[in-house]
């Protein structure tokens, strides 16, 4: 039994021997001169002393190239993970639009839209939005969109605006948006009927702003 153990790691060594960079063939033993004429039990223990040490480092030496050389594979693979986490990373963010390019959509749409504060005054409008009311996006801004709804729909428009503002503050938070008819007064005092829709938008779970997409309505 031990015999076998012995041929079984002899094997095992000579296969990591061969795996190694430094070259499969197994390291000769060094000659040993001896006197044959004079033989001494001295020299003998030497011999002996010799071949087993370096039968010992050559097995050292064969296990620390082996753990080194494991170590190195386990730290390229590391190094190839986070290249290609990194790698991940640059290609999702290079997918998912910038603030920029929201903006320029925001603002090319031929969809009326604006942003307004919880008291309806107008944030930032895009340029649908100020060509629907007539205003420029300069003299838009401020402007109270419950004091620009025409004096007949002015009421239903409000209570829409706070009934809106009512449920989302109330349990369940579930109303986040509305659509409703309104006549929008422009600039000109010319009144435009438009299909308005109203989404609530939250910031750390509570009400924030508007967002408003006014559709004309023949």
């Amino acid at each position: 039994m031990e015999q076998r153990r012995r041929e079984k790691a002899k094997q095992y060594f000579d296969e990591l021997r061969g795996l190694l960079p430094y070259g499969g063939a197994p390291r000769a033993e060094p000659p040993y001169q001896l006197d044959t004429t004079r033989p001494s039990a001295r020299t003998n223990r030497t011999h002996r002393c010799a071949a087993g040490d370096s039968a010992k480092f050559d097995k050292n030496a064969i296990l620390h190239h082996s753990i080194a050389l494991i170590k190195q594979l386990l730290a390229d693979l590391d190094q190839e993970e986070m290249a290609s986490g990194v790698n991940h990373q640059e290609q999702q963010a290079r997918q998912v639009p910038n603030m920029a390019e929201f903006r320029v959509c925001f603002d090319v749409t031929r969809q009326p839209l604006c942003f307004a504060g919880l008291d309806s005054r107008v944030w930032e409008a895009n340029a649908a939005f100020c060509t629907l009311m007539g205003y420029t996006r300069l003299e838009i801004s401020g402007l109270s969109l419950l004091t620009a709804t025409a004096p007949s729909d002015a009421d239903a428009t409000q209570q829409q605006w706070q009934h809106m503002l009512g449920q989302s503050a109330g349990p369940g938070n579930s109303m986040t948006s509305c659509s409703y008819i309104s006549k929008l007064q422009r600039k000109d005092s010319q009144q435009v009927c438009c299909n308005v829709d109203l989404s609530l938008i939250r910031r750390n779970g509570k009400p924030h702003s508007f967002l408003i997409a006014a559709n004309p309505s023949l």
